[in-house]
């Protein structure tokens, strides 16, 4: 029931945008739709539990995946909204089709990332032999979102000065990785797995690793990091200490080193 709720909302936000042809709520609607059907997922759960207990992990999973969405969606909608517009979507809107399929694949997302945590939420029982495994997970999941939030906050300060209207950040976070905001993210996602597979019930179970790192994927090859490079590069591209950034710092991982392939414009 929750998910053709998911459905639902996601079809009428894609609806909406389009009549509108405005892209400014699409992150938030999707943040909506994770805490949404993470509520609702313990709201409407049936399986038989055998422990009072094992409802205290689904709540931690629940509130591991709302205070992410709430806190990135929150976020990505002031800066659209104080930017007037997303950068993503000048050449995507210019297709209704293209438009409206972009929030139809958003809803898949949502479904892909929740996957691990929904064998929380089915759980009928903890499982007190690898309660440790699932600590793990969680502390990966908070080291994670902390990285992301100080990141995004470190940037976001960078570009409120009037003196850094047109530059490009390489301080805190940002001097050790070029995305560190998505590197942030990608551990979190692993560390939702993580704490989900003591509740694996098949081996089969094991296959949702392929979510977070499809996540992981999409952000390093598709739509995060190429675009973003791609923009500095025809912003800051002859600009000989941009192109030294690029080929100094890591792309994603901190501290491992840049490209070392780019050259000025």
């Amino acid at each position: 029931k929750q998910w053709y709720q998911r459905r639902v909302a996601i079809t009428a936000g894609g609806i909406l945008a389009l009549l509108l042809n405005t892209e400014i709520f699409f992150d938030f609607v999707g943040s909506l739709t994770f805490i949404s059907c993470s509520i609702l997922c313990l709201m409407f759960d049936e399986t038989p539990e055998v422990s009072t207990s094992i409802k205290e992990i689904k709540v931690i999973q629940m509130v591991c995946v709302c205070l992410w969405a709430g806190k990135l969606g929150s976020f990505l909608l002031y800066r659209v909204l104080k930017s007037d517009g997303d950068k993503r979507f000048v050449e995507i809107k210019k297709s209704k089709v293209r438009f409206f399929r972009v929030w139809m694949i958003q809803g898949a997302w949502v479904y892909l990332n929740m996957v691990p945590s929904l064998f929380v939420f089915t759980a009928k029982k903890e499982n007190p032999r690898f309660a440790l495994v699932s600590l793990a997970g969680w502390a990966l999941y908070a080291f994670g979102l902390i990285f992301e939030t100080v990141a995004d906050y470190q940037k976001t300060m960078f570009r409120s000065k009037e003196e850094n209207k047109e530059k490009f950040i390489t301080t805190g976070l940002w001097s050790i990785s070029r995305h560190p905001n998505y590197f942030g993210e990608i551990l979190l996602w692993y560390g939702l797995f993580i704490a989900a597979v003591p509740y694996f019930t098949s081996p089969f179970n094991y296959l949702s690793i392929l979510c977070p790192t499809l996540t992981a994927l999409l952000i390093i090859k598709i739509s995060g990091v190429p675009m973003l490079e791609k923009s500095g590069l025809k912003k800051w591209g002859d600009d000989p200490k941009y192109i030294e950034y690029l080929n100094t710092t890591s792309s994603i991982i901190p501290c491992l080193g840049g490209d070392n392939k780019h050259k000025t414009a």
